[in-house]
């Protein structure tokens, strides 16, 4: 098992496994056409973050500790999202923060930081 931290908006999630040797990074994206000619209602842009969501989620099953990242209320609706299909996953979230568009070194340094401050809470 390792820690994970994932950056999330309701479009894009980049997904980090950090363990003390290496850091490995994955991204998804949501399945809508972004076009100014093609504009998605409410209910479309529910599904499209539902199933954003849903594919993070596997992702992240092997998650010891999980720190949720991103600008807008997309994290606090995975950290829902978690909770209510993925109990098991959300009793591993260690905090949900809100972090702009940070490079992948400061999402390293944040996480490394984050998981240090946990693991001596922890034990």
């Amino acid at each position: 098992m390792s820690n994970f931290v994932i950056w999330i908006d309701r479009e894009h999630a980049k997904i980090f496994q950090i363990s003390a040797e290496k850091m490995e990074r994955k991204s998804l994206r949501s399945t809508h056409a972004e076009h100014h000619t093609h504009k998605i209602d409410g209910l479309d842009q529910q599904h499209q973050e539902k199933r954003l969501f849903a594919d993070a989620a596997l992702l992240l099953k092997e998650a010891q500790h999980l720190l949720i990242l991103g600008p807008g209320v997309a994290k606090h609706h995975f950290q829902n999202y978690l909770l209510e299909h993925h109990p098991a996953l959300a009793k591993k979230i260690s905090a949900c923060e809100a972090v702009d568009h940070p490079s992948d070194a400061q999402i390293a340094a944040l996480a490394r930081t984050h998981f240090e401050i946990a693991k001596t809470i922890l034990t």
